[in-house]
């Protein structure tokens, strides 16, 4: 590659880079946003319905609008990259500050908190979780048939998150008397979903794995499957 045509691939690149200009350039962008705010007409999230962000990182938009409404999330035309790095960093300097917080509750630590936020292209759930910590909001994190649910305060209004296919996530509002998780099993941790095998009973066993809709009998035998193969059976679910 000449000397030419490489200074004309980093002049192409300069509107994409993290740098003081364009991001000076995002904050115009959504100063002018919220002054031209009663000319849009906002899309509204209905109660019981699925909201899944348009952006690659749908778990951080989500977040996003739990935190500053599904009308704040229209206003903000600009979701680019830049913005959502500058609005990552800003949680990263939230974090460091609730950092006794985030210790208390020993979902993730600050420094892969950090990490994810500023060198990852989406945020993980731990992260996610970690979020809702410090901005105080109660939220139930649903994959497949398990839950895990985050009470911060003591409000009837609680956040779903659905974990859907190929890294999306769809967001509902809810409140707690809501029956949404009856026929799901509950997470005590993210990182490990069930106890060591020695903490169940076979029948403990037997129906966590039809909660999960896990098949619990021998097909040769008509009888239930041993505790050592019940427990192997949760292990690859998980």
């Amino acid at each position: 590659m000449n000397q030419q045509i490489y200074n004309d691939v980093v002049t192409n690149l300069q509107h994409y880079m993290l740098d003081e200009n364009n991001i000076r350039k995002s904050q115009i962008h959504i100063s002018v946003n919220k002054e031209q705010k009663k000319f849009v007409k906002p899309v509204t999230i209905e109660k019981n319905s699925l909201f899944c962000p348009r952006e690659k990182d749908t778990l951080f938009w989500c977040f996003y609008v739990m935190k500053h409404g599904d009308t704040s999330y229209e206003m903000l035309k600009h979701r680019n990259f830049i913005i959502e790095k500058k609005l990552k960093f800003e949680l990263i300097e939230q974090i460091r500050s609730d950092k006794q917080l985030i210790k208390t509750y020993k979902i993730a630590t600050l420094t892969h908190l950090e990490n994810n936020l500023a060198n990852e292209e989406r945020v993980d759930v731990k992260t996610f979780l970690n979020l809702c910590i410090i901005e105080n909001l109660n939220v139930i994190y649903i994959n497949k048939k398990t839950y895990f649910k985050l009470l911060m305060n003591d409000t009837n209004s609680i956040h779903v998150i659905h974990c859907l296919d190929n890294y999306k996530f769809g967001y509902e509002q809810k409140t707690i008397s809501d029956d949404i998780t009856s026929k799901l099993f509950l997470l005590d941790s993210i990182d490990k979903p069930i106890k060591a095998i020695s903490a169940y009973k076979v029948q403990e066993l037997v129906d966590i794995c039809n909660t999960l809709s896990i098949e619990t009998t021998c097909k040769e035998s008509g009888k239930t499957k041993s505790k050592k193969d019940l427990y192997e059976l949760l292990i690859q679910y998980f």
